[in-house]
């Protein structure tokens, strides 16, 4: 069946997407349904609002923060996936501001921008999905205006209220305020700490040490919160809680545990591997007095300024494994980072994250068989088994090769060089600038000279034999996407290649040459 991007649009239920696709769940049936364990929050993570957007802004500097009718439409775009993979909420931020909250709170859109909020709530809940939002940071991130408007309130962190001032929560109040007040919200982002801490002699006296700040702030808002919006989910992240690597010390995780009771969900994200370790996780996490999750091992955060199709890079082994671990250890929540769905490895990510959440216990091979049958529907079982091979070797064949002893970055507390755990946010290149940037994620330190050859061919295994079935699915041309991102990744391999002097790697002119 072929449809127009404007009836996809139209599509305003599961069943609906679900008819489209083969089937209202990824890699579920309902018989496996009853019988399976699946995470009490399944998150999708849209993070800033355009990161799902199918276009990719070029020269915008990231976040880009419009709203317009294109952002609408990859939210939905994504929500057609997320709602028919099982998750049951999404987690947007932006969708009123990126950097600063007015004076005039209530004033912060015009007609047009609440229009599309409230359009794409409504999406959110026709797919029973709730919405949870990001405001603003706790103290920080969108309140440059107020406190410029208002210095008194200001500390020796330009972005941060001072949090020993009644006013500066009364702002931060407002702010929530008018998010729960004016639109349909289920619930809210609650974080703290991406912008640093208040760090004056008064709020270092007070909180020498900065779990026991972020865990005070953040367990401040969420009192208030659920006193004022009763029923409405409380989701803390505690990112920037402390220094990656380092871990907590029982005193700090006596603050966490503490901040535990106020909130729904602690959300242990590991950007930089999480500050519990999973060695750490089944003692751990009985303490806790919410469910604990994390953002599922791995994912790739999508390049905004990249043409959507220009990478491909599955990774659902590597996440299937860290969320069965998890959940095993007693974790009930994932935060899982979404992108534009018009990537096929994107979308795949996605939608096995969403069904391998759903029913915990099922074989990865299962499920992802089960995802690219719904989404690709093959016309012969011959033909699937084969694209399940090419994910499954793509992935292998960029992870394998990470050398992560050599991942080192300077720690964050005394800028040492230190080993640090392999990334869970991979960015395939720089998150900021004003024009697309080279493939970082093709480079040292995650692959050397013989890493780009092994990812190489192995590539080029991969993209011969999606040449083989490109026919044999009703794919709404997924598997051409599939080609033109592995075509450009071993581009990008080739031009890294050049420019290193690696002849090995790039030089395959003669190759096939007969004269």
């Amino acid at each position: 069946m072929e449809i127009g991007r404007r009836e996809f649009l139209g599509m305003s239920t599961t069943a609906a997407i679900g008819s489209l696709l083969g089937s209202p769940s990824f890699g579920r049936s309902a018989s496996v349904d009853a019988k399976s364990e699946q995470y009490r929050y399944r998150i999708a993570f849209d993070v800033w609002i355009n990161d799902v957007r199918t276009e990719a802004m070029t020269l915008e500097n990231w976040p880009y923060g419009v709203l317009d009718d294109k952002t609408v439409d990859g939210i939905v775009r994504a929500l057609d996936v997320q709602g028919a993979a099982g998750y049951n909420v999404v987690d947007l931020c932006g969708l009123w501001t990126t950097y600063g909250w007015p004076v005039d709170i209530d004033r912060v859109v015009d007609k047009d921008r609440e229009r599309r909020i409230h359009q794409i709530v409504k999406a959110a809940h026709d797919r029973n999905i709730k919405v949870i939002c990001f405001p603003s940071g706790i103290l920080n991130w969108g309140f440059d205006q107020i406190l410029k408007a208002n210095p008194s309130l200001g500390t020796d962190n330009k972005h941060e209220m001072n949090p020993l001032k009644e006013e500066s929560w009364q702002w931060l109040y407002k702010v929530f305020d008018y998010a729960a007040n004016n639109y349909d919200v289920d619930g809210f982002h609650l974080e703290a700490a991406d912008q640093g801490r208040c760090k004056t002699a008064e709020c270092t006296e007070k909180w020498p040490d900065n779990v026991a700040y972020y865990s005070y702030v953040t367990g401040k808002l969420a009192d208030y919160l659920a006193q004022k919006h009763p029923g409405k989910l409380r989701i803390a992240t505690i990112q920037g809680f402390s220094s990656w690597g380092k871990g907590f010390t029982s005193e700090q995780m006596e603050h966490v545990i503490e901040l535990s009771k106020r909130v729904d969900c602690l959300v242990d994200q590991g950007h930089r591997g999480t500050y519990i370790p999973a060695k750490d996780w089944t003692s751990f996490i009985p303490q806790l007095h919410c469910a604990y999750g994390t953002s599922g091992g791995i994912w790739v955060y999508p390049p905004q300024r990249w043409e959507r199709t220009r990478w491909f890079l599955p990774y659902a082994q590597k996440t299937a494994k860290h969320m069965k671990e998890l959940y095993h250890a007693g974790g009930r929540g994932v935060m899982y980072y979404q992108g534009p769905v018009a990537n096929p490895s994107t979308e795949v990510n996605i939608a096995f994250g969403g069904a391998m959440m759903s029913g915990i216990d099922r074989p990865v091979s299962e499920v992802l068989e089960g995802t690219l049958e719904q989404i690709y529907r093959p016309k012969s079982s011959a033909s699937l088994r084969t694209l399940v091979s090419i994910f499954e070797r793509a992935e292998s064949a960029y992870f394998d090769q990470w050398d992560e002893g050599a991942m080192l970055e300077p720690d964050q507390a005394d800028g040492h060089v230190e080993a640090q755990p392999a990334p869970g946010e991979l960015h395939l290149t720089n998150l900021f600038g004003a024009s697309p940037g080279a493939a970082q994620y093709l480079m040292e330190p995650y692959l050397n000279a013989n890493g780009r050859l092994r990812y190489k061919d192995g590539l080029i295994s991969v993209y011969k034999d999606l040449v083989t079935i490109e026919d044999s699915f009703d794919d709404r041309g997924r598997i051409g996407r599939i080609k033109q991102g592995v075509s450009e990744t071993l581009v990008d391999i080739n031009n890294i290649g050049q420019s290193k002097k690696e002849t090995q790697v790039w030089d395959d002119q003669k190759v096939g040459r007969q004269f």
